[in-house]
């Protein structure tokens, strides 16, 4: 593999959501050599979590359209502070002993059933009313208290029930559910604040939640796709995803999903996962990494940097004839 890469160019993209997928296997020795087959070595970068980038993208957006809620001092420090677990600690706790890592893990496991479950009633809710979703960018929702899935939706301080793209409708009610609702108790109920902790540092958020119906108009109307596009990218994944029968692995499939923006290839084995991407590249006003599909069937016997190494080559061969 290492004299794949050295040959072929290519730099590699360790994220931490593929740590914790690792770190969900059962066998200590399995995961360590796997997290030191990732972690250490050359031509690899280690890429700030999705929360982090899903906050930037937030944070830049209040910068162009309300940056009277920026703090005046930016917390820098803490900042840094959660960068440094994320990209150096973690990383290291996971090579000495994943332990810890593995149990807390494992205590996720009813927060991603719960995801999953959810996304089967609304693919089986869409299947039965064969619905088909036109242009991703253009698909809109509304308030409609007759609709069973109106409270999915739940309720946005200053929005009319007007239709709206759907895009910005989950958009505004996941940012509002955190920042407004979760964020404040947190401390208290032991909700999760990872989208507080990553907005926090630059962001008044006294001065935020003080503004509910302003907050929500940002997104309604004053946001584009293109400013936030890790954002829409896995909002879009997840929501193709329903046109299908949901799996397992749907959760981290969207968190990937939120990576392809800063690459140029992503590899994979999961036919259904590119048949995702492509769908929903159809309708992204932007680009993002070109899919690859990696023969998978491990039965062969042909090493994983062997079958790479032919999808790359099979990807080469294309654009020659193009």
């Amino acid at each position: 593999m290492e004299t794949l890469l050295e040959e072929l160019d290519l730099q590699v993209q360790v994220l931490p959501s593929t740590l914790l997928e690792i770190v969900g296997i059962g066998r200590e020795d399995v995961r360590k050599r796997l997290v030191a087959g990732i972690a250490r070595g050359p031509r690899r970068t280690r890429v700030r979590t999705e929360a982090d980038l899903f906050a930037e993208e937030v944070v830049e957006l209040i910068r162009r359209t309300h940056p009277e809620w920026l703090r005046r001092i930016p917390d820098r420090a803490e900042a840094e502070r959660l960068r440094t677990f994320w990209l150096k600690k973690i990383w290291r706790q996971a090579l000495e002993d994943s332990t810890a890592l593995h149990e807390h893990h494992e205590g996720q496991a009813p927060v991603r059933d719960h995801i999953v479950a959810g996304q089967k009633q609304n693919s089986t809710e869409m299947r039965e009313e064969k619905f088909k979703p036109g242009d991703l960018t253009e698909l809109h929702g509304k308030d409609d208290p007759e609709s069973d899935r109106a409270p999915l939706l739940g309720k946005l301080p200053g929005w009319n029930g007007s239709p709206r793209a759907l895009w910005r409708l989950r958009l505004a009610h996941l940012t509002w559910h955190q920042l407004g609702v979760v964020g404040p108790r947190a401390r208290i109920t032991g909700e999760d604040r990872t989208m507080t902790d990553w907005i926090e540092p630059w962001v008044d958020l006294g001065k935020l939640r003080s503004s509910p119906e302003s907050f929500v108009h940002m997104w309604l109307d004053e946001a584009n796709v293109v400013d936030v596009p890790r954002n829409w990218l896995n909002w879009a994944v997840d929501f193709v995803q329903l046109t299908a029968k949901p799996g397992s692995g749907n959760p981290g499939d969207a968190q990937q999903a939120s990576y392809l923006v800063d690459c140029d290839l992503f590899l994979t084995s999961d036919r259904r996962f590119v048949r995702v991407l492509e769908r929903v590249r159809e309708d992204a006003p932007f680009s993002f990494a070109e899919t690859v599909l990696v023969d998978g069937n491990r039965r062969t016997g042909t090493p994983t940097a062997e079958r790479i190494e032919q999808a790359l080559s099979h990807l080469a061969q294309a654009r020659e004839l193009h």
